[in-house]
């Protein structure tokens, strides 16, 4: 097993809360996951098993004491997307996001969101900017893939 681990011990609700908005975040961000939705490599229920796996991976962190190893989390990720899509990540992002998921539990064991509300803001922005142009490209009369 991995050195790379998550601290043990129980998560508070707010915590727990925080955690799963930030996995929501994090999964939204994942190309080959959105790409594994978009295109329906699981079928019309895509998106339900991307939900599934993003539930899949709160609860690793909250049904156990943990500790949580990176090799664990990676594992159960890259078993649920082969099961749910029929697919294997081979790019890295698997472990990119397992790691992500790792950091951000444990910085909710120690109440700290900061790099939850960091994916927060990012997100609004970004969603301010896509807003932005959709309004400049239908002042304008006309609109075309960016």
């Amino acid at each position: 097993m991995s050195a790379s681990t998550s601290g043990g011990g129980g998560l508070s609700p707010q915590a727990a809360a925080a955690l799963q908005e930030g996995i929501g975040l994090v999964f939204a961000r994942w190309t080959a996951l959105q790409m594994a939705v978009e295109n329906e490599w699981g079928g019309r229920d895509s998106r339900a098993k991307a939900d599934r796996l993003a539930a899949d991976v709160l609860s690793f962190f909250t049904t156990s004491k943990g500790p949580y190893y990176f090799d664990d989390l990676e594992e159960m990720m890259f078993d649920n997307i082969s099961e749910f899509f029929n697919a294997d990540f081979e790019d890295g992002s698997v472990g990119e996001v397992a790691e992500q998921v790792l950091i951000m539990h444990e910085e909710c064991l120690q109440n700290n969101y900061s790099s939850i509300e960091k994916l927060r803001n990012t997100r609004a922005q970004a969603n301010a900017v896509s807003q932005s142009r959709m309004r400049m490209l239908d002042s304008v009369g006309f609109c075309f893939a960016m």
